[in-house]
């Protein structure tokens, strides 16, 4: 096993912590400020109270039937969008 040293571990710890951060708080807002139709959306989470983290734990059944809803939107997708109307 390789030893390295308690100030690189620390490095790379610091490093992440960094990384994490700057995806939380710069990233992401970024990307949210970028579409209007993603501020729309994050407006509307913020002024209905919404707690998205803990939204899909909360084991109701809305949950798994929007689950099921979306693995079935998958599953079920249109192969092709040259189809005839007869």
């Amino acid at each position: 096993m390789d030893k390295t040293s308690a100030a690189y571990r620390w490095t790379k710890f610091v490093a992440g912590l960094a990384i994490f951060w700057s995806f939380t708080y710069v990233i992401c807002p970024a990307i949210t400020a970028s579409s209007e139709d993603f501020t729309t959306m994050a407006k509307f989470i913020d002024d209905s109270g919404i707690e998205t983290g803990e939204f899909y734990y909360t084991d109701i059944e809305v949950c798994g039937e929007a689950d099921l809803g979306a693995r079935s939107t998958f599953e079920h997708m249109p192969r092709s969008m040259n189809v005839v109307a007869k």
